[in-house]
C-alpha cells in the first residue's frame, strides 16, 4: 500500500498534468456525456469529468487502486453516477457506448505503456462513432544525451560497487531502458520527432523509425533520451520534455550506449528505433559515420532467459499441465458457491501435500487463485 500511495500521490500532486487534463476535459466533455476511464487509477480524471458535467463514468482498473477511486468518488457525491469494473480493459464488455474515452497510460517515451493499443481497443468497443479520446495524438521524440548520472546504473556493474563475479551483468544493463529526469543542459543538439500518431486509430503492433541526429556541441554522449508531446485536445498539449518550461513531472526514457561516445560539434549519428509496445520491448541501434562505431541494443537482451523460457515461448510446443496447474484447476473446480475458502484450502493441502508443504503457502496459493479467477 505504501508504494501504491506514493506512486499515485505523484500523479495527484502534479499540478501541470492535472491542469492540462482539466483543460482537455473542459474542451471535450459535454453535460450528459458518458465517459469511460481506461485504467482509472485513483479516479482523478474521472472525477474531473463528472465535475465537468458527465452523466455517467465507467471506471476500469485491474489493480486494487480502484478501491481508492470508488471511495473517493463516493465521498465526492458521485457514487450513483459511477460504474466500477476491476479488470483489464481488454476483457471488459460494456452495455452502453460512451462519448469519451480518457486515460493517462502515457509512458516515459509516450508509446511504452501500450497507450496506442489501449485507446484503439477503447474506440472500437467502447465509444460511439462520433466519440473522442483524451489524449488524441502522440508525438514521440528522441535526442542525444550527455549525462554520466543517467549512465551510472550501467557503470555501477563495472566499477566495483558489485562483486566482480557479477560484472558480466553490465551487458544486460546496457540493454535496459531507464527512467531519467534529465535537464536541458544534458541534451546535445536538436531533438527529432519520430512520429505523429492519432490515438484511437488502428494500433500498430510494431513501430520502427529511422532518424539522423547531429551533435550541437562537442560532448561525450552517453545515450538517447526519449520523451513525448501529447495532444490531449485541440490546443492542449502535455509534455515531459526536459526542454519545456511547463513539463509535467514524468521522467524521460533513457536508452544508454554500451560505452560513452565522444562527439564533435556537427557530427552525425544515424539511429533506428523500433518497439513492440504491447510486449514492452524497445530496440535501438546507432551508427557514427565519422568514427565508424556502431551499437545495436534491445530490451529483449536485458532479460536473463533460460532454455526453459525459450522452449515455453515456442508456439509449436505441445504443453502439458503441471502439478501447479492441476492444483489451480482443483481450486476452481471446487468453487461451487457452497464450499468455503477454508474447505478449498484443506482439499488442496490433502491432494497436493508436496506442492504445498505449509498451511501458509496453501492459503496464499488458494487466495491468489480465487482473487484472479473467482468471484
Amino acid at each position: 500500500m505504501e508504494r501504491l500511495l506514493e506512486e499515485h500521490f505523484g500523479y495527484l500532486s502534479d499540478r501541470v498534468r492535472l491542469a492540462r487534463y482539466r483543460a482537455a476535459i473542459a474542451a471535450r466533455v459535454k453535460p450528459g456525456d458518458v465517459v469511460v476511464d481506461v485504467g482509472c487509477g485513483s479516479g482523478v480524471l474521472g472525477l474531473a469529468c463528472l465535475e465537468a458535467g458527465a452523466a455517467h463514468l465507467v471506471a476500469i482498473e485491474k489493480g486494487p487502486v480502484i478501491e481508492i477511486a470508488r471511495e473517493t468518488l463516493a465521498r465526492a457525491g458521485f457514487a450513483d453516477r459511477c460504474t466500477f469494473v476491476r479488470q483489464r480493459s481488454y476483457r471488459v464488455a460494456l452495455d452502453m457506448r460512451a462519448d469519451i474515452a480518457i486515460c493517462d497510460h502515457v509512458g516515459y517515451f509516450g508509446f511504452d505503456y501500450d497507450l496506442m493499443a489501449l485507446l484503439a481497443d477503447a474506440r472500437g468497443r467502447f465509444l460511439k462513432p462520433e466519440g473522442a479520446t483524451i489524449p488524441a495524438r502522440l508525438a514521440p521524440t528522441v535526442a542525444l544525451v550527455a549525462s554520466p548520472r543517467a549512465h551510472a546504473p550501467l557503470e555501477a556493474w563495472r566499477n566495483g560497487e558489485a562483486p566482480d563475479a557479477f560484472g558480466w551483468l553490465a551487458d544486460y544493463a546496457a540493454n535496459t531502458k531507464y527512467a531519467a529526469n534529465l535537464t536541458r543542459d544534458e541534451i546535445v543538439g536538436q531533438p527529432a520527432v519520430l512520429d505523429s500518431v492519432e490515438l484511437g486509430a488502428d494500433a500498430r503492433a510494431f513501430l520502427s523509425w529511422r532518424v539522423e541526429l547531429v551533435a550541437g556541441r562537442g560532448a561525450t554522449v552517453d545515450g538517447l533520451a526519449g520523451w513525448f508531446d501529447c495532444e490531449l485536445a485541440p490546443g492542449v498539449v502535455m509534455t515531459n520534455s526536459p526542454l519545456a518550461a511547463d513539463a509535467i513531472r514524468r521522467p524521460q526514457a533513457f536508452l544508454p550506449f554500451p560505452a560513452p561516445v565522444a562527439m564533435k560539434a556537427g557530427e552525425r549519428v544515424l539511429l533506428t528505433i523500433a518497439a513492440r509496445p504491447h510486449e514492452d520491448l524497445v530496440a535501438w541501434s546507432a551508427i557514427f559515420p565519422d568514427s565508424g562505431r556502431s551499437f545495436s541494443q534491445s530490451t529483449w537482451a536485458s532479460l536473463p532467459i533460460g532454455r526453459a523460457d525459450v522452449a515455453r515461448a515456442d508456439p509449436r510446443r505441445r504443453p502439458n499441465i503441471d502439478a501447479t496447474g492441476r492444483a489451480r484447476a482443483l481450486v476452481l473446480a471446487l468453487c461451487d458457491g457452497v464450499r468455503t475458502a477454508r474447505e478449498i484450502e484443506e482439499a488442496v493441502a490433502r491432494q497436493y501435500p508436496r506442492l504445498m508443504p505449509t498451511e501458509a503457502e496453501t492459503r496464499l496459493f488458494v487466495a491468489e487463485t480465487l482473487a484472479r479467477d473467482a468471484s
